[in-house]
């Protein structure tokens, strides 16, 4: 019967979709009963002429809801097509050789990808990406020699297996007759990939292989790519001698480890023709998390230098005439600032123990992406770090993380012995972030100052005895798992025969690298999951202390209000009608066997737990674990977070964000518990990370190769802050520079000292140099010279201190250069405040300016749980903006004020033509005039202005905040919490909050002044450093010792 539902619901799916193409509704919630009968009678007579079984009205109802939900979430789901800088635009694989190659494997995906409710929109961009990363690629039937190097960047668990395993499919089609899978460093992850491989290549009677076979078992006419490694095994050598041939199109999927990359060396210089130094055969190498182990961190030695697995990686490649490399990670720096040596003259020496030889093997040159690199987007239904932390998007933040600040004394990264106890500490990297966290002044528990702390207290070991005991974070957490598992439970009825539908529950906790730890917190864990079973089978659910009181505690602090307000949170693209509001009424009979059967298990190399899912058999998992969970591994229905491991490499930081990924149905129930100095490296990373997407769909437009964006990701000064120091070994200074950006004041000190010293300075120091002034639009505009610019910047603003610094220092450098010596400055008379609610305007006595000023808008956080941008306003005194805040520029068209209206009416209408041309080939159904409409209402960005810069001149907008807006206390509408506070610091709002928004104009790479930064002297954690050779095993990093 199984079978013959899906059929009933593709069946369904075909209908509905034609009713949207039509357009006769706007959405799927007005279709009529009627139209439901309509649809009903026409798929049932086909039914019958089928020969289906029959259904009665209930299950056919049934069928359609589910159907009706999971076609009008993916009919809203938006994806954009993928970015690309390439070295050439040339491209072997034209409209004839399209044509001639038989896309049986592709088609074949693409189908199987459809069948399982991906969105069409999706599917078509899978269908595009792969066809144009192949097309970068090396011809497989050239018959002339090539190398290819290029590098694929996504976001975390958004689907880059899914569009790499695209490309696997395709390069089948065209002709790679070995294709080498490199899936990270841990057998959990090569084992998942191997799975998805499975079912979404090989097909060996599952996944791809129930829509259609190939070879002997079905279409004889396709080759049946063999996979010479399986779920249950690496790759091995005696195996391969035994079973394989490089006659056939071949597939494997190996760990990057030592010993496995030696053995496929071996065995393919064993494979060689007699007399033949290369194969001929082309081989492609796809290099998951290419930026983990793949990375030569020797290179700055010289050419001859290579680190184990990059060397063996090279070697493999050495070994063709034909080959591609190509790399997909979240987190591209590394790969781009690598080294790029040329070949080595110096030969990579391998031991073959089993055979007693020494052989001697050519390495490539690098793994420089100098071909290609591309970017993809995620789809609209993607929950990523822009969603969640501070970034360059305006969109709403999702009120999911909770800080927790009760773990240090049982998860510490710093300790001091106290008469023989060892005592978990605060962790203070510097004097400065003692200073900014302490107070230069004051003491921290027993210690009277930074240095004091610093002689006293020493880093966290495993040999510590902790944790003693779980922090109240841990057991509250424990228990919204419970709860997302019974609210989970409501909607499966709606859910479980929908393709969306995800069968299990899983819990992250991420404390330590040390395995003894993760082992101590599992036994804890497993001790009070006996006291949760024991009190929902024993307690009554009215008693005052049951368990039941606990639950509905947390309930009220962690889940009702995110779960009846989600809707208020999610973009106009991102629907889910699974996810429905639950009161804590309605689960509370569900929480005991919500609670039933959950396994704990520590995952690391003492225990040798592992984590296997599978579809039909339902699990309820917490897992504990450190580095074996950081990267590529998915945690499959994924609802709470408990994240405290610290580490200085945001990079690494990023990809231990297991949380990002698709949520349909549950993304209510997800939550992330967290330290405020892990949510601080989030928001710092995303906002980078953004930054420089946006710089490289910029650089896209002017034809940039890799080679340019290398550059500028090495002197974006976030950069810095970020990436691994091993990989910026090859110089002891690093460059960065601002030219092209625009650097904004995102955060606010809201103490009223603060606010007043900036609204002195605006209003004594700065309003002053408009006395001289024009309008210009909505805007006073004014000239400045650097030295009046400087003066500025030097006296109380809103920029982060270090930031603010590095601007100083390259504003000056550029002086120097003859750059940036002409500065306009701005202030937006426009905004959207009114007197009504707030200040709405401030008079030219009370600002000094020549003109009245209406006041913007940023309004504050919103009161919520889970709301760290709410917490920080309240605790800390800073306003972020954040969501539809963050930007402060009220309009990209504020960068118009230093130009002449030709020049931006020039820019503004070569903007529009370029739109154009990307919404018709983005939506190549829609005539020239829908075309037009839509670029009238697309926002032109503000670097469009920016970009027409002279180098010399520079650009300063400074906009004025209605206070009243930004504390919550428009008038009607105050937030009581706020008002209270602000009574008890005897803080009044009558001042504006000052925001600066800073725009540098491009300059010429030889004419760059760049900054430099001097590397600190870090501790350097590489891959190659876990690697225990002689056992040809990993020694993870999640270490005893």
């Amino acid at each position: 019967m199984d079978s013959y539902r899906l059929r009933y619901q593709d069946a369904i799916k075909d209908k509905l979709k034609i009713y949207l193409e039509k357009g006769s509704f706007e959405s799927l919630v007005e279709i009529n009963s009627s139209v439901y009968q309509e649809i009903r009678d026409s798929i049932k007579a086909g039914a019958e002429f089928l020969g289906w079984p029959e259904l009665d009205e209930a299950t056919f109802k049934s069928f359609y809801e589910v159907v009706r939900k999971e076609v009008q979430a993916n009919h809203v789901t938006t994806i954009l097509p993928l970015h690309i800088l390439s070295k050439t635009k040339k491209t072997w694989l034209n409209e004839k050789v399209f044509g001639d190659i038989k896309w049986n494997y592709t088609d074949r995906y693409l189908e199987y990808l459809r069948s399982n409710g991906r969105a069409d929109s999706v599917v078509n961009e899978i269908e595009n990406s792969s066809l144009k990363i192949l097309g970068r690629l090396g011809n497989p039937s050239s018959s002339k020699p090539f190398f290819i190097k290029g590098l694929v960047d996504g976001d975390v668990q958004s689907g880059k297996t899914g569009n790499f395993n695209a490309v696997i499919n395709r390069s089948l089609d065209a002709g790679y007759k070995l294709v080498i899978v490199l899936s990270g460093i841990m057998d959990d992850l090569r084992d998942q990939t191997q799975g998805r491989i499975d079912l979404d290549v090989v097909g060996d009677g599952i996944g791809v292989g129930e829509r259609s076979r190939f070879g002997h078992q079905g279409n004889s006419n396709v080759a049946q790519v063999v996979s010479i490694t399986s779920t249950d095994s690496d790759f091995s050598r005696p195996l391969a001698d035994a079973n394989f041939s490089l006659n056939h199109t071949n597939i494997m999927v190996c760990k990057k480890n030592v010993s496995i990359l030696r053995n496929i060396l071996l065995w393919l210089y064993d494979n060689l023709i007699p007399n033949e130094s290369h194969h001929k055969i082309p081989l492609l190498i796809i290099d998951d998390e290419a930026d983990n182990a793949s990375l030569n961190n020797e290179g700055h030695k010289g050419e001859k230098y290579a680190s184990t697995i990059n060397g063996y990686i090279r070697a493999i490649l050495g070994l063709f005439h034909k080959k591609s490399y190509l790399g997909y990670t979240a987190t591209p720096f590394a790969n781009v600032i690598q080294d790029r040596n040329g070949p080595s003259a110096e030969k990579w020496d391998v031991l073959d123990k089993a055979k007693g030889r020494n052989l001697q093997f050519d390495l490539v040159n690098n793994l420089f992406p100098d071909d290609f690199i591309i970017l993809l987007d995620a789809s609209s239904n993607y929950i990523g770090p822009h969603s969640i932390f501070d970034s360059f998007q305006n969109n709403e933040k999702l009120p999911v993380v909770f800080e927790v600040n009760d773990y240090i004394p049982n998860f510490p990264t710093r300790v001091y012995n106290n008469e023989g106890n060892v005592i978990g500490v605060e962790r203070f990297d510097t004097k400065s972030d003692w200073d900014e966290r302490v107070g230069s002044h004051k003491a921290y528990l027993d210690f009277a100052n930074y240095s004091e702390y610093r002689s006293s207290t020493r880093a966290a070991k495993a040999i510590d005895d902790f944790p003693k005991e779980l922090p109240q974070s841990i057991i509250d957490a424990m228990l919204c798992f419970i709860i997302g598992i019974a609210v989970r439970e409501t909607r499966r009825i709606d859910m479980v025969q929908s393709n969306l539908y995800q069968p299990h529950n899983t819990m992250l906790i991420h404390v330590s690298r040390y395995t003894s730890w993760q082992n101590r917190t599992a036994h804890l864990i497993k001790s009070h999951y006996k006291k949760i079973i024991e009190g929902l089978k024993l307690d009554k659910p009215n008693a005052p202390n049951s368990i039941y009181k606990k639950f509905e505690k947390v309930w009220v602090d962690y889940c009702d209000y995110i779960i009846g307000s989600i809707d208020h949170y999610l973009p106009t693209d991102y629907q889910d009608k699974f996810m429905r509001p639950v009161s804590f009424e309605t689960i509370v009979p569900l929480l005991e066997n919500a609670a039933s059967n959950i396994e704990i298990l520590a995952l690391n190399s003492s225990t040798g737990e592992k984590i296997k899912y599978e579809k039909s058999s339902p699990r309820k998992i917490i897992a504990i674990g450190g580095n074996r969970l950081s990267r590529g591994f998915t945690l499959e229905g994924l609802t709470i977070s408990y994240f405290v491991r610290t580490t200085n490499y945001s990079d690494s930081l990023l990809q231990m964000g297991r949380w990002f990924g698709y949520r349909p149905g549950y993304l209510d129930c997800c939550k992330l518990f967290t330290s405020n100095d892990l949510i601080r490296n989030y928001n710092s990373t995303t906002w980078c990370i953004d930054e420089l997407k946006d710089e490289f769909r910029s650089m896209e437009q002017k034809g940039a190769n890799p080679r340019q964006f290398e550059i500028r990701v090495r002197t974006h000064p976030g950069v810095l802050k970020i990436t691994r120091p091993s990989i910026l070994k090859n110089s002891t200074t690093v460059k960065w520079s601002f030219q092209d950006s625009l650097v904004m004041t995102t955060e606010f000190n809201v103490n009223k000292k603060k606010i007043n010293s900036v609204w002195e300075h605006f209003r004594d120091g700065i309003a002053p140099l408009f006395q001289e002034s024009y309008i210009n639009g909505s805007m006073l505009v004014a000239e400045a010279n650097t030295h009046q610019l400087l003066d500025i910047l030097n006296g109380s603003t809103n920029f982060e201190a270090s930031r603010l610094e590095l601007i100083k220092q390259y504003i000056e450098k550029a002086n120097k250069k003859n750059l940036l010596t002409n500065w306009t400055l701005a202030v937006k008379l426009t905004g959207s405040a009114t007197e009504d609610a707030g200040l709405g305007k401030i008079k030219p006595e009370q600002s000094n300016l020549p003109e009245e000023v209406t006041l913007a808008v940023r309004r504050g956080p919103k009161q919520a749980r889970g709301n760290h941008f709410y917490r920080d306003f309240l605790e800390l005194e800073i306003f972020r903006a954040g969501g539809a805040s963050r930007n402060i520029m009220s309009s990209g068209s504020d960068m118009r004020a230093a130009l002449d209206n030709d020049v931006a009416l020039r820019a503004e209408e070569k903007f529009r033509v370029r739109k154009g041309d990307e919404l018709r080939l983005k939506n190549p159904e829609l005539s020239d005039n829908e075309i037009v409409e839509l670029v009238k209402k697309t926002t032109i960005p503000e670097r469009v202005y920016r970009e027409c810069l002279p180098a010399s001149q520079g650009v300063l907008v400074i906009y004025l905040f209605d206070p009243m807006y930004t504390f919550n206390q428009t008038r009607g509408d105050e937030n009581e919490e706020i008002a209270e506070l602000l009574s008890k610091r005897q803080q009044n709002l009558n001042q504006p909050l000052v925001g600066m928004a800073i725009g540098f104009p491009p300059i010429e790479r030889q004419l760059d002044p760049c900054g430099t930064y001097v590397k600190g002297d870090y501790e350097l954690e590489t891959a190659d450093e876990d690697i225990d050779d002689a056992a040809g095993e990993f020694v993870p990093f999640d270490s005893e010792s």
